[in-house]
C-alpha cells in the first residue's frame, strides 16, 4: 500500500475516533445534566421526612420531575424499612 492511501486511512481511522469520542463525552453529559429529577427544593422535606436512601432510590425509579412520584415512592420504602425491623 503506499504512503498517501496509509496516511488517508489513518487520518480516517483518526477522524472516527475523535467523533466517538466527541459524542460519548455528549451522552455522559445530557446524563448528567438529568441526574437530578426534582429540584432540591422539594427534595429537602422529603430527606428529612424519609431518609436520603429512600429519596435516592425513589428519584432511581420515578419519571423525570414527577415529585409526587418520589414522595409516594419514597414513603412506601420507608414504612417497608420500618415494618421489617
Amino acid at each position: 500500500m503506499p504512503l498517501s492511501q496509509q496516511l488517508d486511512l489513518n487520518n480516517l481511522i483518526l477522524s472516527a475516533t475523535s467523533a466517538m469520542l466527541v459524542i460519548g463525552v455528549a451522552v455522559m453529559m445530557s446524563r448528567m445534566m438529568l441526574s437530578n429529577p426534582i429540584p432540591w427544593e422539594a427534595k429537602k422535606p422529603l430527606v428529612e421526612k424519609y431518609g436520603s436512601w429512600a429519596v435516592n432510590i425513589a428519584e432511581s425509579v420515578c419519571p423525570h420531575g414527577d415529585v409526587a412520584c418520589v414522595e409516594r415512592e419514597a414513603k412506601r420504602l420507608y414504612e417497608t424499612r420500618i415494618l421489617r425491623r
